[in-house]
C-alpha cells in the first residue's frame, strides 16, 4: 500500500537484469523501455517464484488475488509488513479471508516487527482501521496462525531452496532491510525486489511524498542501498483512476468500499508481467526532508520506473479478473 512463521489452517519488465544480464538503454546510458520481468526470471520452472511482502490495505489485496490468479507467477510465500497499515494478527485474518474467497490453497505467512526506526511517521489512525475493517471481503471461518518464525528468516529460507526467487513489496521495506542486516547471504540470492515506493515528480501531501517509505525511511535506505537487483516503481509512474475489471468477484467488493485515484500495489504487480515500462537506472536516494521524495544521484543499479502503459496494464487486469 503507498500512502513470523510457518502458516497452519485449522478450519516482464525487467527479466534481463534479474539474472544477471544487462538491461537495454537508451543513448545516454540511463532510460531504457523494457519487457517483461517474468520472462525468464524463472527459467526451470512455468512460473516465477515470489513472495507478496505486504502491509494488506485494500491495494494490496487487490494486487495479491492479480499475483495468486496470474499464470506466470507462483505465490511462495506471504510476509507481513508490520510497521505499514496492517499488523500481524488483523493481517493474517485478512489473508484467511482473501484466499477462502479466492479459494486458493493456503501458502506459508510470516510476520514482521512492527516497530519502525525512529525517523518513522505511522500511517494515519483512520487509514490503519479502513484497511483493518473496510475489506468488502466476508470473514472466513477458518482459523489461520502464523507460526513464530519471522518474516526475514521465511524469505531466506526460500531463497535458499528456490531459484529465481523474486520479492514483491507492497509496504513499507522493514521486513527487507531486517534480512539484509540478518542474512546477506539470504538477501544476495534474491533474483530481484520489485517494489511500490517512492515519487520522482508527483506531489507531497503534508510533507510526505509516499508513505511505504514514510513509515519506515531507514528501512527504504537500507533497501536502496543493499545487493540484491532493484526495481522500484514509483507512485507518480502509475495511471490513474480504477480500472473497469475491478468489477469482477471478490476484487469488486474491495474496490466499492474504497475510493482510490490510483490502484499504486495493482499496478506494481502487474508491472511485472507487461512490457513497456520506462525505466531510469542510477543510485537513487530518498530526501530526508521530504519522505519517500527520489532523485537520481549518478551512476548505479537501481531501476526506477518513470512511466507504465495503461493500455497494457488494463488489458492484463482483464486477463486476470474478468476473462472471456
Amino acid at each position: 500500500m503507498r500512502r513470523a512463521g510457518v502458516l497452519m489452517l485449522t478450519g516482464g519488465m525487467l527479466a534481463a537484469t534479474l539474472v544477471g544480464c544487462a538491461a537495454p538503454y537508451d543513448g545516454d546510458g540511463e532510460m531504457a523501455l523494457v519487457g517483461s520481468l517474468s520472462e525468464g526470471a524463472a527459467p526451470d520452472t512455468d512460473a516465477m517464484p515470489i513472495v507478496v511482502d505486504t502491509d494488506l490495505g485494500g491495494d494490496d489485496l487487490v494486487a495479491l488475488a492479480f499475483l495468486l490468479r496470474h499464470p506466470r507467477v507462483r505465490v511462495e510465500a506471504i510476509t507481513i509488513a508490520a510497521t505499514g497499515l496492517v499488523g500481524c494478527d488483523p493481517g493474517v485474518d485478512l489473508v484467511a479471508d482473501l484466499f477462502t474467497a479466492l479459494e486458493e490453497d493456503p501458502v506459508p505467512v510470516a510476520c514482521g516487527r512492527a516497530d519502525a526506526g525512529p525517523a518513522a511517521l505511522p500511517f494515519p489512525a483512520e487509514w490503519r482501521e479502513l484497511a483493518e475493517t473496510g475489506t468488502g471481503i466476508p470473514r472466513s471461518s477458518d482459523t489461520w496462525v502464523a507460526a513464530a518464525e519471522p518474516a526475514p528468516e521465511l524469505i531466506a529460507d526460500l531463497a535458499g531452496h528456490t531459484r529465481g526467487l523474486v520479492v514483491v513489496a507492497l509496504g513499507p521495506m522493514t521486513n527487507l532491510a531486517d534480512l539484509a542486516a540478518s542474512s546477506p547471504a539470504g538477501y544476495a540470492r534474491l533474483a530481484g525486489i520489485h517494489a511500490m515506493a517512492g515519487s520522482v515528480d508527483g506531489p507531497a501531501v503534508d510533507g510526505v511524498a509516499d508513505w511505504n517509505v514514510a513509515a519506515d525511511p531507514e528501512a527504504f535506505a537500507a533497501v536502496l542501498a543493499a545487493a540484491a537487483p532493484l526495481t522500484v516503481v514509483p507512485e507518480d509512474a502509475i495511471p490513474e483512476g480504477t480500472p473497469d475489471a475491478l468489477s469482477a468477484p471478490v476484487v469488486g467488493a474491495v474496490a466499492a468500499t474504497i475510493d482510490y485515484p490510483k490502484w499504486w500495489d495493482l499496478a506494481t504487480a502487474a508491472a511485472l508481467v507487461t512490457d513497456g515500462a520506462r525505466v531510469e537506472t542510477g543510485r537513487w536516494v530518498s530526501e530526508a526532508s521530504e519522505p519517500g521524495r527520489l532523485r537520481r544521484d549518478g551512476a548505479g543499479s537501481v531501476r526506477v520506473v518513470r512511466s507504465l502503459d495503461g493500455g497494457q496494464l488494463d488489458a492484463e487486469y482483464t486477463r486476470v479478473f474478468a476473462p472471456e
